[in-house]
């Protein structure tokens, strides 16, 4: 069914080592469409400089693709692993000088940071000082987070986004209260994870009256009792979808399938749908 939908043009940012991550980022993006367009009234459009540019001549490469890509985006989502990139005559890398570019126009720039481990003897430890040194000097600026494989990148960023979007208008800033509500919705669940259910208890159903159910081959519902779960739920990307059996489910897609076990405390296993 038709809807209205402002299109932001999100460029996808990043140096030459993660080719995977940004085919990933732009995965996410068409994912969030999906669940949350017709509802929030927004279509989130990966732009990438391979494209959205063609070569041309009469200026530097970088300053082209500024003028051609970068400066027509409304968001910026970034990805780093042991690269900062090459310089452009103005800064330290390309996706340095496109991330300084939106900060200074005060625009969303949201970056992610790899934990893969890497061989040594193939990194190049200037590069890796220089994406260190980088980092430092923006620590305060944007939403940036770490992940450690492809998945936890989409949980994040999907996350990330979900929150972001909704007290969003257009060319809005991403400021104090929005970075620290992103961060607790992917705050890492480590040794300190019993403690951190104890200070902030939240009553879950119990395991027995809530399971997860296919909805389609790509995408789940949550069956039974959610109740005192429903900010967790929007954070994760639930969608809040109307069942043609009747009632209302929180829906997700398959990629969520961890995360929201997690939630709910229960195991990740997704039932056929019921007859």
């Amino acid at each position: 069914m038709p809807f209205s939908a402002t299109v932001m043009n999100v460029l996808i940012a990043s140096p030459s080592d993660v080719p995977e991550e940004r085919t990933t980022i732009a995965q996410s993006l068409h994912e969030w469409n999906s669940l949350h367009s017709a509802t929030q009234g927004i279509i989130l459009l990966p732009v990438m400089w391979e494209t959205h540019s063609a070569p041309a001549m009469g200026d530097r490469p970088q300053g082209l693709i500024n003028d051609r890509v970068v400066r027509g985006c409304d968001m910026l989502i970034g990805s780093f692993w042991t690269k900062i990139g090459s310089p452009t005559g103005v800064e330290i890398s390309g996706t340095v000088e496109e991330i300084k570019w939106f900060l200074t126009q005060k625009k969303p720039v949201m970056l992610y940071y790899s934990k893969k481990s890497v061989d040594l003897d193939t990194v190049d430890l200037e590069q890796v000082k220089k994406l260190k040194e980088f980092k430092a000097s923006i620590r305060d600026k944007g939403i940036q987070d770490d992940y450690r494989d492809l998945q936890e990148l989409k949980e994040k960023l999907s996350r990330h986004l979900t929150i972001v979007l909704r007290d969003m208008s257009i060319a809005p800033v991403i400021d104090k209260r929005i970075v620290e509500a992103a961060k607790a919705s992917t705050r890492d669940d480590g040794d300190d994870t019993q403690r951190r259910r104890a200070v902030n208890r939240v009553r879950l159903p119990a395991k027995d009256d809530v399971y997860l159910e296919k909805s389609t081959p790509k995408s789940f519902i949550i069956r039974g009792s959610t109740s005192g779960l429903k900010n967790q739920i929007e954070a994760e990307g639930g969608k809040f979808i109307s069942l043609q059996s009747g009632g209302k489910a929180w829906m997700f897609s398959n990629s969520h399938l961890n995360a929201v076990a997690k939630i709910l405390d229960i195991e990740p296993i997704v039932r056929e749908k019921s007859e």
